[in-house]
């Protein structure tokens, strides 16, 4: 196997448990080790740095609260000063790395313009009722003008709620939203993992008025701890925002690419980040990935520790997709307890890796 160097100067960035990839605790990867900045000095202009850094969008003024959670590890970075012409977050002027007078409840948290979240209002339960969706910093609504099943499927789907009941058309059930009309034209395939991931007009163009708000019911009233909890106890994502624990489904990440949509596949499970073994990898299963992650389709899908060796647990092997599934640990469940790969260090297979620029 070719050999591959990481130096101590390797430096990454990431929001961390936000809910996606653009919102979060702002965390680098320094000296082989991540840690976190510190909000002396922190404004608009350092927050931008990091959202065009990571292809989020913009920087919106508003604060994560603590709820999110304090960092851990060093505290990298105090005292920026970006001007937002900046390329990377550490080209800024600022302290030297490491030099601080911060704790870890100063870390920096922002959220990007790019950052989506879906949700049903007005309903009997949280799988029912008018469809919202969250951007640009503000929640708004979905235009049911040319709504269909295959759209509605993917919101039950997305939301974890069980097959779609039916659809609630010019907000006869749930009533009508507020704010934006964010999406129009939907035209979905039903294998989209996430709704913006649908052909559609571009966010907040439309020919509707709010008296045609979509409405959706979905077959699951509720979701007991118990189906959540049927394999192992996998985290899909944090809601930060409204203080919720992550309890259910799984997270997926790409690390150590330039994009978030390149990188090694890592899986988050038991509050532990994994790997996937590259045996029987091909496109098929890095097209999942990406698809899953909104970053289109997969060029490449190298084996070989591409992007460095992971470590911890290897979560996955043997993975068989379609190109048409979500990554689940429902479906891969017994995978996970017959795995025979170790990471390279060990001479052994390697991990996966997918690019997509």
């Amino acid at each position: 196997m070719d050999v591959g160097v990481l130096c101590s100067d390797h430096v990454q960035l990431r929001l961390s448990d936000g809910g996606s990839p653009c919102s979060g605790r702002v965390e680098i990867y320094y000296n082989g080790t991540w840690g976190s900045v510190c909000d002396d000095s922190w404004d608009l202009a350092d927050a931008d740095v990091v959202c065009t850094q990571l292809g989020c969008g913009k920087a919106l003024d508003l604060a994560l609260p603590a709820s999110c959670g304090p960092g851990s590890g060093p505290v990298w970075l105090d005292e920026l000063n970006c001007s937002s012409n900046e390329s990377l977050l550490w080209e800024c002027p600022s302290a030297s790395w490491g030099n601080h007078d911060c704790s870890h409840k100063e870390a920096v948290r922002i959220m990007c313009s790019e950052h989506k979240e879906l949700r049903l209002v007005n309903g009997k339960h949280r799988c029912e009722g008018r469809v919202e969706v969250f951007y640009n910093g503000t929640w708004g609504t979905v235009c049911s003008d040319t709504l269909d099943g295959p759209d509605a499927e993917v919101i039950c789907k997305q939301l974890e709620c069980g097959p779609l009941s039916s659809i609630d058309y010019y907000a006869q059930s749930f009533g009508e939203g507020s704010g934006p009309i964010w999406l129009d034209g939907m035209k979905c395939l039903s294998h989209e993992s996430f709704l913006w991931q649908c052909q559609k007009e571009p966010w907040g163009k439309h020919k509707c008025e709010h008296r045609e708000d979509a409405g959706v019911v979905c077959s699951e009233a509720k979701v007991t701890k118990e189906q959540h909890h049927r394999s192992k106890d996998c985290i899909r994502e944090y809601d930060c925002k409204r203080g919720l624990s992550p309890d259910s489904g799984h997270w997926l990440r790409l690390f150590g690419g330039n994009t978030n949509c390149s990188g090694r596949v890592e899986i988050l499970c038991d509050n532990s980040w994994g790997t996937v073994c590259d045996d029987s990898w091909d496109m098929a299963d890095a097209n999942v990935v990406c698809r899953q992650l909104d970053c289109g389709h997969a060029l490449l899908a190298p084996g070989g520790a591409t992007f460095s060796q992971g470590d911890g647990v290897i979560w996955l092997d043997e993975v068989k997709c379609t190109g048409s599934e979500l990554i689940t640990f429902d479906k891969a469940h017994s995978v996970m307890l017959t795995r025979n790969t170790s990471h390279p260090s060990l001479h052994s297979s390697t991990m996966v890796n997918v690019w997509n620029f």
